[in-house]
């Protein structure tokens, strides 16, 4: 057992070796979250701080992310909300802090910081908008994903497929349409420190590349590729705007100096600008059944 929670809120992240885990939990003063340190690191120690947890768990990412759900199941569930983060993320308590405060107050059930500039992103709709407070969108990658605890729950089957990529692209039609309240918040970024895909061998992309489990999951659901749009936000002044509003503040981002070590970060940015001006989102209402069917025939 690891022990009654101290906050309604928790983290958990698969660390390595250079997992940068102890730098979210200063300054103490301001951390509202426990912390479990679900470790791939055989090196990896106990932190000597109140609400945080250990445990040693072997294997790829997806699979070491199963593993840790199912294994601390009750261990979880005491909790409100739940967040999955990378261990190359550059963030304080007071951030991961505010976020979980930002999403109960405003009923996200899943939802994501933006990523500063001067970070590795895949996708440049995740990276910071300073117009905006948040965006309420139809997709929310795997890098550092908030959920409510029964968000959680709906999506947790994913992880059961053995895919190392993709599940992220379903998670959102795995939810009913009640409780699609999905947002990026660009008013708390965070730093992603490692270029996409640096450990991709140590999570069984050997000779293959993340595409093959991207095509499995997609052709799996039947579902074409939901494109990150968003569909409301409020702005930094405290405006809520809809579509239209949220594609002229978009094309701010042409302006800003792009200090990103991520290639190709222009066309990217190019691309999710189009994106939100020509694409709406998009959901695979069958997900959830087909869901339910496999999971049916797990337990058979």
């Amino acid at each position: 057992m690891l022990g009654p929670a101290n906050s309604k809120n928790l983290v958990i992240t698969r660390a390595g070796p250079k997992s940068l885990h102890e730098r979210w939990l200063a300054p103490a003063a301001k951390r509202d979250f426990d912390l479990l340190v679900a470790s791939f690191d055989p090196n990896s120690r106990p932190l000597d701080a109140a609400g945080t947890f250990h445990r040693f768990i072997p294997g790829t990412k997806v699979q070491g992310w199963r593993a840790t759900l199912s294994d601390n199941h009750d261990f979880i569930a005491q909790y409100d909300y739940v967040a999955l983060i990378d261990d190359d993320i550059d963030t304080d308590a007071d951030s991961l802090s505010r976020l979980f405060a930002l999403g109960a107050a405003e009923g996200f059930t899943i939802f994501q910081p933006s990523l500063t500039w001067d970070s590795y992103f895949t996708y440049a709709g995740t990276a910071r908008n300073p117009s905006f407070a948040y965006r309420e969108v139809n997709y929310i990658e795997m890098m550092a994903p908030f959920f409510a605890a029964r968000a959680l729950r709906e999506v947790a089957p994913l992880f059961d497929y053995g895919w190392e990529s993709g599940i992220d692209l379903v998670w959102g039609s795995a939810l009913p349409p009640e409780d699609r309240r999905f947002a990026i918040v660009d008013a708390i970024p965070i730093r992603h420190t490692r270029p996409v895909g640096a450990l991709k061998e140590a999570n069984g992309f050997i000779n293959r590349g993340y595409e093959s489990d991207i095509d499995a999951a997609l052709g799996h659901f039947t579902m074409p590729w939901p494109s990150l749009v968003a569909s409301s936000g409020v702005t930094a002044a405290g405006q809520r705007v809809g579509r239209w509003g949220l594609a002229w503040r978009v094309l701010a981002l042409l302006t800003l100096p792009f200090r990103t070590p991520t290639p190709g970060a222009f066309r990217r940015t190019f691309d999710h600008i189009r994106h939100q001006w020509l694409r709406r989102p998009a959901y695979a209402e069958e997900v959830r059944g087909l869901l339910a069917h496999d999971a049916a025939g797990r337990l058979r």
